[in-house]
């Protein structure tokens, strides 16, 4: 009797459990038949524009991914959109839309080839495109990390070693001052936790390690480094706009009754978005301290994607179809749509007590079925966040056009405009048209 009493208690117990971490924690999914996705609303100083990466568009890049590409015998970027050519006729396209702003990134390779050399032709080129935006009435917002960096810095060990950091610094705070008058707002560091992660325990961007400790370290030495670069740009212009691009990929329980799911969604949730919150907050990530990263923000940056369906038996490639719920629809890459947890991803970083700008947001869908779709839902789940009082400052679109993503290469189309690689003639798609159509409506 006293063992069924016992098991009865235990039971009740984690019933209990899971019935709060069920309320405390909900899934919500909506019924997007009965939704008005014309129903939406932004104000008039909201700044809508599209997001692009150096490596992924420019073209013939020599840098940490180039010697990867050729290391692990993947696909090569190669002359990618060409935009490094073509910039000025990407640009007629951003006109073309109607955006407001553009966020694009400056490729350190470039600017500084070998250590101890500065390209001042490049640096010259990528002046003539902020000038060239201003013109066309389109604010940039310039990245200075995105994903990639220099053969010879990949060689003293990237961001593993602490001590590298200062070349980060030094290069950013080089190139500033060229730009610093003209441009207002920067992130220093796009996903830190991507670059991590995907670098030192996937092993699918480079230098291609698997280990949980050495993604953790880089982690904490990359908000290291974003902290001492925000200090020291802040020094040189006190008024220039300065964060980071968050991803906010959300962890569910593939099982919402299954506690061990609920567990191992905890710490995935802690790893990819808690920690790096903690140390912009608190100074402080996976129990050590990260002094230089707390309060480093004018900003914070998100971009947001999907969730997760988390089990204990993690998929160790990205090269599978993850679990959805019932009537989600799979995008390209794999992950379900899940527009509700934009929501989700914005009450997150609200913890920093910041503005959001919304930097990234879109997907891979090479025949353009899913994405006008895709757009309109996000969109009307923002604009009813703006409605309660978020604090959102702008939407940019990935992708202004198809390019290279990274370990998956060509194969998957984040584009508004189509990219014929062999022609590198650009077309707009529906969705692009459906954007534009949305950006005329609230900038009249």
């Amino acid at each position: 009797m006293e063992l069924i009493t016992g098991l009865v208690t235990i039971l009740s117990f984690y019933i209990l459990i899971i019935i709060i971490l069920h309320f405390s924690f909900p899934e919500p999914h909506y019924d997007w038949s009965k939704i008005d996705l014309e129903n939406m609303n932004f104000p008039s100083e909201f700044s809508w524009g599209v997001a692009t990466a150096s490596h992924q568009i420019e073209g013939n890049n020599t840098n940490n991914w180039s010697k990867f590409e050729n290391d692990r015998d993947i696909e090569n970027s190669g002359l990618a959109c060409d935009h490094w050519n073509r910039w000025e006729e990407d640009h007629g396209l951003l006109v073309e839309l109607g955006v407001t702003s553009y966020r694009f990134s400056i490729e350190w390779s470039r600017i500084q080839p070998e250590k101890n050399e500065w390209n001042e032709d490049a640096i010259q080129v990528y002046s003539e495109m902020v000038d060239s935006l201003l013109q066309k009435g389109i604010e940039p917002m310039i990245t200075l990390h995105h994903f990639s960096h220099p053969v010879w810095f990949e060689k003293l060990g990237g961001f593993y070693e602490r001590e590298n950091i200062d070349y980060f610094r030094k290069y950013c705070e080089r190139i500033f001052p060229y730009f610093a008058d003209r441009v207002s707002k920067w992130c220093t560091i796009n996903e830190p936790e991507v670059f991590s992660i995907m670098g030192y325990y996937m092993g699918m961007f480079p230098p291609g390690k698997r280990s949980v400790r050495k993604a953790i370290r880089v982690m904490k030495n990359v908000m290291i480094g974003h902290g001492e670069v925000y200090n020291c740009l802040k020094s040189l212009k006190p008024d220039s706009h300065i964060g980071l691009a968050k991803n906010v990929t959300i962890f569910d329980p593939y099982r919402r009754w299954n506690l061990i799911h609920w567990i191992t969604c905890y710490a995935l949730n802690y790893i990819w978005n808690g920690a790096i919150i903690s140390g912009l907050k608190k100074g402080r990530m996976f129990g050590s301290s990260v002094k230089a990263a707390k309060g480093s923000l004018d900003f914070i940056g998100l971009n947001y994607y999907t969730h997760v369906l988390t089990t204990p038996f993690l998929p160790q490639t990205t090269e599978v179809d993850l679990p959805a719920r019932k009537n989600q629809q799979i995008t390209e890459f794999g992950y379900p749509m899940y527009a509700e947890g934009m929501a989700r991803a914005i009450k997150i970083l609200q913890h920093l007590q910041l503005p959001i700008e919304i930097t990234e947001n879109g997907v891979a869908d090479k025949d353009d079925n899913l994405r006008p779709n895709h757009l309109k839902r996000h969109l009307w789940v923002l604009s009813k966040a703006i409605e309660r009082g978020s604090e959102i400052r702008s939407y940019f679109h990935w992708s202004l056009m198809d390019n290279f993503e990274w370990a998956e290469g060509y194969s998957l189309r984040f584009g508004l405009h189509h990219v014929d690689y062999e022609t590198q003639i650009r077309t707009l798609r529906t969705s692009g048209m459906d954007y534009r159509e949305i950006i005329n409506k609230f900038r009249e």
